[in-house]
């Protein structure tokens, strides 16, 4: 019962010692976090449902990328997963390098307004243009590999707002194998959840 009260007075905030200190601005920051994200989100959807007509065409191409990726051959895929893992690999080391830095708070902060406004964006404009397949289609384009990358940004985020902001080998090793899993998954698997869809 001790151990309940415990965690109800970390999970609610009551800064009574030290080490309830460090729990409390973790869990405020991730508040944060997410009220950035939903922020870019709804701007994201607002900004695709008002100006649609101006952004019609690369919705176009962006579904004709989608329908492409499906029938792509063996080399196809190879090529396509060495594009997919340089550039999620560049994305990570960015924000492993952000963290490393004084701004990080603030830095996330964009970070997830960003995350948010693309999700919220896509996700509208797949809408438009699937109607009520727009869902499933978002899903199927985010699917596996989405079971990695969020593990991946979560570590990346949670390693930032730490106060003692050192290189740790055993952190970004696991951080290199998501993302190389996640990639691999984009590349070879994603294409058949997308067949079910397109």
């Amino acid at each position: 019962m001790a151990r309940l009260l415990d965690t109800l007075r970390i999970r609610f905030g009551r800064r009574t010692e030290n080490n309830y200190m460090k729990v409390y601005r973790s869990t405020r920051t991730w508040d944060i976090y997410l009220i950035c994200f939903f922020i870019g989100l709804t701007a994201g959807t607002v900004m695709a449902n008002f100006w649609y007509s101006s952004f019609s065409d690369e919705a176009v191409y962006y579904l004709g990328l989608l329908n492409r990726n499906v029938d792509l051959g063996k080399g196809e895929r190879m090529q396509l997963f060495g594009q997919v893992l340089s550039q999620r690999l560049m994305e990570v080391w960015i924000i492993w390098l952000i963290g490393m830095t004084a701004y990080a708070l603030p830095l996330f902060c964009v970070f997830m307004s960003m995350a948010g406004f693309s999700m919220g964006f896509v996700l509208s404009v797949i809408t438009v243009q699937k109607g009520l397949m727009g869902l499933p289609v978002f899903f199927m384009t985010v699917m596996p590999q989405c079971l990695f990358y969020l593990p991946v940004f979560g570590i990346l985020l949670l390693l930032g707002i730490q106060k003692e902001r050192r290189f740790r080998i055993p952190a970004f090793i696991l951080l290199l194998l998501l993302t190389a899993a996640g990639s691999g998954l984009e590349a070879w698997i994603n294409p058949f959840f997308l067949k079910s869809v397109l």
